[in-house]
């Protein structure tokens, strides 16, 4: 009955993203440190794991750390892509406080409009090809996230 109620709540406050099985959109974002990333599929790698954030979210500040023990293979990519911050160096000290130590791309009002964000975390794991298998948004643990990019 748990199992279900969960499921049934993670629909509900998924319901206005991307849907899955669509093709994520492309973009070319800055990392932390000015360097050029792009979002472009086929990617290299077989899944890719997009955790949007927001430097002020407090569910973030719990669960963006657990990104750490998720490491980033040949075969998946993650990527942590802040939204709605004031300026890098915001985002640049909620990383650090965090102890975050991935990939961190700056993202823009457009992207987030692309995405259909509307609250923070939320993230999207992606085939090689950019297709959207698994979407959510909230409170996720290390082991739910690495389940959701290997068992789908």
């Amino acid at each position: 009955m748990a199992v279900m109620a969960f499921l049934l709540l993670s629909q509900w406050v998924s319901r206005h993203m991307l849907d899955s099985d669509s093709t994520a959109p492309e973009a070319h974002l800055p990392t932390l440190s000015g360097s050029p990333v792009a979002l472009q599929w086929p990617s290299q790698s077989s899944r890719t794991l997009v955790y949007f954030f927001a430097p002020w979210c407090g569910v973030c500040k719990i669960s963006m750390p657990g990104l750490n023990l998720i490491p980033a293979t040949d075969t998946l990519q993650v990527y942590a892509i802040a939204l709605d911050y004031d300026s890098a160096s915001q985002v640049q000290d909620f990383v650090d406080d965090i102890g975050f130590n991935g990939d961190v791309l700056l993202g823009n009002a457009t992207l987030k409009e692309q995405f259909q964000i509307q609250g923070y975390p939320s993230y999207y794991v992606l085939d090689q090809n950019g297709t959207i298998l698994h979407r959510d948004q909230g409170l996720s643990t290390p082991p739910g996230l690495w389940l959701r990019t290997r068992h789908l």
